[in-house]
């Protein structure tokens, strides 16, 4: 570490700047010339936020039996090279390993480092909080960690440190709705290193290794996205391996006068290289990255030898060689006057080789992807309840942004991924669980107190009865409602719509009489209903609760909080007791709503779903497997997904199957507990009311069987007659929807090497099929990221687990066998809720649906002590009314300066809906039923400058597929407060109010 007594000539800090905006940064890019190979070398190291070790181990450099990487001396060397020579120029990405380190340096190291930003020799690329997969995550958590990411970059730097590109370099496939949101950031391009190969061979063949790709056929231009692919991986050319902590290449050895002089051989190989590497590049300009993983622990050797490299080649007549970054690289692509061809479809499934689909990811791990996806339904409330409770900007600060911070670690590429070592999954459980216990009792219990208190003028009034939590109940375990006491449960409603129809389940004392309250004091029908056995014996539960108390709460207001009484014991004869549900068999069963009817066969399982208007759709759910391929050509693993056969095996029959259902003395109750012939399979269909009726399947899938020594991966089946034609969509991210087809890549021809593994798609959200002819539509809507297909017309398979006994050989040196509590194999419960319907009503079921799954109720509770009633109200409405039913209301969280965060998402593509397809416009002033919005700013996507910088985003001369327009943007209107949404699009403001 450097301080102001040593830091080397030609540094000091009198030539400290001002702050310099991004474009003024770029002036300080060389200029490449036309007549030579442009050769810009971008130092960078890429440091994944856990993989082989845990965050902390990576940063500190512990652990080294797993790898040799410490990222505190990368940043401490990257500083001190940088110093050494103002020519010198390095690029940084994860902000949470640079914000690490940030906090432990002193002020006059800090000083150096804002030196380095301004001058733009240190610049940071891309930004987040994480690099983050694009497969596996939703849109959600992916704005988030990159506002996150960007907000301590300008806040520590100012505009200087905006980054201008993306740089996804190690994710393993890319995303459509990725680049769309990076679009909507400001960034000028994209550059990343995997590609399918067959993809790469054609690109290069045809010189299309950069093109413009037209991300959003809804956003139009705005969604436009300048990409680079690059040829090599994202390390050096050859020759070029100057890392002396991973056995480098041989330096350049410029002394004339030494045995081991080099440079005439060194430049003309190197000059060859570039030749052969430029081949498929459109330009006279080739970007190299100088670097590679946790890359620069002592970057002495890197820099010395590019200097040289420079100097060697500055007299070169085929080659200009120097120190560049991406952003300079984008300029001079853009700069050259050169007309890029275009792509709109995406980079998934990504391979490697003919064998090697990276598409088992899509479900490592499943667990873990859950958990993700609970904490973003934990971060969304929290930051919602602590500004509607009036809580200060700074109140909570430190537990809140812990909670943003490993919501964002969480996001990289190996972590909700599930390709990491399995004592780094342990440590990213363990710190998401803290952070969000860290929210509940300071944020969460507080926030509920508050609203709901009789008192409004008291800011955190007296809460004896103390909120608590039940994180557990999805194993159907909650300690206060299985102590038998009487109980006040709380729910808020996260969206900006009216929550209609929602069912609770509490596991509770068997033998006790229960009674249900709603809001307004009026008793409640429920019931009492057996806990699946499948879960009962689950290894993680601890508790022996073996019924559930379920009613249906009605309605929860938009942002809005109320309280349900349950009471309980046999003398109060007030209200509706519980009702008893005892099993009958299932065999032809029916389950019955208002829009769909669910049949089930003489064994008990299903055979068909009848809709309102009498069409009938034949209908069936299995669970099959598929055996892991362990061969000597590749096997599946964490990474990669490459079955043995082509074919599955089922895995287990219904061999016992009981119908529950209930009255409307009992509240709204219709499912079917299936048994299977095999032990770890068990399910539960359920018939979900509400405006969007759904088949719902909660299957419980684990141990998955090893001892015949087959790795195995699991998957759903949902088999209809409806005529889809080989075809599907999935969604990207949650957002938009793409097609799939059999087979098919829409921007080159594929070679069917991998007829399985190579249809394989992520599912981050919803599977949809579509029957034209009969125009009927089929969803299957997810509770975290699979791997999915459709492999035969008409079917939907949906991959749940998976427990393979040997590694893949992609690094993680691990096989996936995640070995759950006991040790005897990870056991998981999940679901799907299947939606049926016209084509017409589609995509307003699974939009909605899809969100209300992503933002469920979040549930708390109190004691009912005694006078309750009297401190506490029962209801609280966040919004004065619902917003329209196509607009979700995506972020509300405390800014800067007293202001608040917020972000309005149109949550409809072009053509979907006849009426919610259009243009929308809210009026922002009196959206708040508490608050009132008196300005408010347009930002950029992540919030970190005027939304107006977005036009300064680079041109670029590209040739476009299909009919290209920019959607006309109604302009901000500023005095009105009025705001208009365009399909798809979503716009950030900040906001100032004032308390009612």
């Amino acid at each position: 570490m450097f301080t102001t007594n040593s830091v080397l000539p030609g540094f000091s800090f009198s030539s400290l700047t001002t702050a310099t905006s991004g474009d003024q940064m770029l002036s300080k890019c060389t200029l490449p010339d036309s007549k030579k190979i442009n050769v810009h070398l971008v130092p960078h190291t890429h440091d994944d936020v856990g993989w082989l070790k845990t965050v902390d181990q990576y940063y500190y450099g512990t652990a080294n039996q797993y790898q040799r990487a410490g990222v505190q001396y990368i940043l401490d060397s990257i500083v001190e090279e940088l110093i050494r020579d103002k020519s010198r120029r390095f690029i940084y990405v994860e902000t949470a390993f640079f914000w690490k380190w940030w906090t432990e340096q002193n002020e006059e190291q800090k000083n150096i480092v804002k030196e380095l930003v301004k001058t733009g020799q240190l610049e940071f690329i891309g930004g987040g909080w994480s690099m983050a997969d694009e497969a596996t995550t939703n849109y959600v958590s992916i704005i988030d960690q990159m506002t996150v990411g960007h907000r301590r970059l300008t806040d520590t730097f100012g505009q200087c440190a905006i980054p201008k590109v993306a740089w996804q370099i190690d994710p393993f496939g890319h995303s459509k709705e990725q680049a769309a949101l990076f679009a909507a950031m400001g960034f000028d391009a994209l550059f990343f290193a995997r590609e399918d190969y067959q993809e790469k061979s054609h690109r290069i063949a045809t010189k299309t290794l950069e093109h413009m790709w037209q991300a959003s056929e809804d956003l139009g231009t705005a969604g436009d996205l300048f990409t680079g692919l690059m040829k090599n991986h994202y390390g050096p050319l050859s020759g070029l391996y100057w890392d002396l902590a991973n056995d480098g290449d041989d330096p350049i050895v410029d002394n004339i006068e030494s045995e081991e002089y080099n440079v005439p051989s060194f430049v003309k190989k190197f000059t060859q290289n570039v030749k052969n590497f430029a081949v498929g590049y459109p330009t006279n300009n080739i970007l190299v990255p100088m670097g590679n993983d946790f890359h620069y622990m002592n970057g002495r050797a890197y820099f010395k030898n590019m200097d040289k490299l420079i100097r060697a080649t500055a007299n070169s007549t085929e080659v200009k060689v120097f120190y560049s970054t991406p952003s300079c690289y984008a300029k001079a692509l853009r700069d050259s006057g050169v007309t890029f061809t275009s792509k709109v479809d995406d980079f998934f499934p990504y391979a490697s080789d003919y064998a090697t689909y990276w598409t088992g990811y899509y479900t490592s791990r499943p667990s873990l992807k859950r958990f993700e996806r609970v904490g973003n339904g934990v971060l969304q409330t929290t930051k919602q309840l602590h500004v509607l409770a009036g809580h200060g900007p700074k109140e909570h600060e430190k537990q809140i942004n812990r909670l943003k911070e490993w919501m964002g670690v969480m996001q990289h590429h190996d972590a909700i991924a599930g390709t990491e070592k399995q004592h780094v999954t342990n440590d990213y459980a363990k710190n998401l669980d803290a952070a969000i216990r860290g929210v509940q009792s300071a944020v969460i219990g507080r926030s509920v107190s508050g609203l709901l208190a009789t008192r409004p003028s008291d800011a955190h009034p007296p809460a004896p009865e103390t909120v608590t939590f039940c994180p557990l109940l999805n194993v159907s375990s909650c300690p206060i409602s299985e102590s038998g006491s009487s109980l006040v449960m709380h729910l808020y409603n996260p969206l900006g719509q009216t929550v209609t129809n929602w069912t609770v389940r509490l596991p509770v004392k068997a033998a006790t009489a229960y009674r249900v309250f709603d809001e307004q004091d009026r008793p409640v029908p429920s019931s009492l209903v057996p806990i699946p056995l499948g879960v009962q014996v689950l290894p993680d539960r601890e508790t022996d609760a073996q019924v559930e108390l379920v009613f249906t709460v009605v309605s929860i207001p938009p942002l809005g909080l109320i309280s349900y009484f349950i009471k309980s014991g046999n003398g109060d004869t007030s209200g509706m007791a519980a009702k008893e549900i005892t099993g009958t068999s299932a065999a032809n069963a029916k389950l019955t709503g208002r829009n769909l009817t669910v049949h089930f066969d003489g064994q008990g399982e299903l055979k068909s779903v009848q809709l309102r208007d009498g069409t009938t759709v034949a209908f069936s759910n299995e669970f099959h497997y598929y055996r892991g391929s362990a061969d000597n050509v590749r096997n599946s693993g964490a990474y990669v997904f490459r079955p043995a056969q082509q074919s599955t095996t089922r895995a287990g029959k219904v061999v016992e199957a009981k119908l529950f259902s209930s009255g409307s003395d009992g509240g709204f109750l219709q499912e079917v507990h299936q048994k299977f012939d095999v032990d770890w399979i068990s399910q539960v269909v359920r018939l979900v009311p509400g405006p969007i009726e759904a088949v719902e399947f909660e299957w419980t899938v684990g141990p998955i069987p090893v001892a015949d020594g087959v790795g195995k991966e699991i998957v759903a089946l949902y088999k209809t007659d409806l005529a889809t034609g080989n075809s599907w969509k999935t969604d990207s991210n949650g957002r938009q929807l793409l097609q799939r087809r059999v087979n098919f890549r829409p921007s080159w021809k594929l070679q069917v090497h991998e007829p399985v593994s190579g249809n394989y798609y992520p599912v981050n959200s919803r599977l949809v099929l579509e029957d034209t002819a009969r125009r009927l539509a089929m969803s299957v809507l997810t509770d975290r990221t699979q791997g999915g297909t459709s492999l035969q017309n008409g079917s939907a398979e949906l991959m749940v687990h998976r427990r393979l006994l040997h590694d893949d050989y992609f690094g993680v040196g691990e096989p996936l066998n995640e070995p759950g509590v006991d040790g005897k194999g990870l056991v998981i419960r999940g679901r799907h809720q299947v939606l049926i319907s016209s084509l017409e009503k589609a995509a307003s079921q699974h939009r909605r649906g899809s969100l209300q799954l992503l933002l469920e109720p979040f549930i708390s509770f109190s004691q009912l002590a005694e006078e309750y009633e009297k401190k506490y109200s029962r209801k609280f409405q966040g919004l004065s009314v619902d917003l329209p039913s196509n607009v979700h209301l995506l972020t509300l969280e405390q800014w800067k300066n007293n202001e608040l965060l917020l972000r309005l998402e149109h949550l409809y593509q072009k053509q979907e809906d006849s009426v919610l397809s259009k243009p929308v416009t809210v009026n922002l002033r009196h959206m708040f039923a508490k608050m009132e919005i008196t300005a408010a700013q347009e930002l950029t996507l992540s919030g970190h400058s005027d939304v107006s910088k977005l036009k300064n985003r680079f041109q670029y001369k590209y040739t476009p597929i299909g009919n290209v327009s920019t959607p006309f943007n109604v302009p901000f209107d500023a005095v009105k407060l009025e705001v208009t949404l365009n399909p798809m699009q979503i716009r950030t403001f900040a906001i100032t109010v004032i308390r009612k």
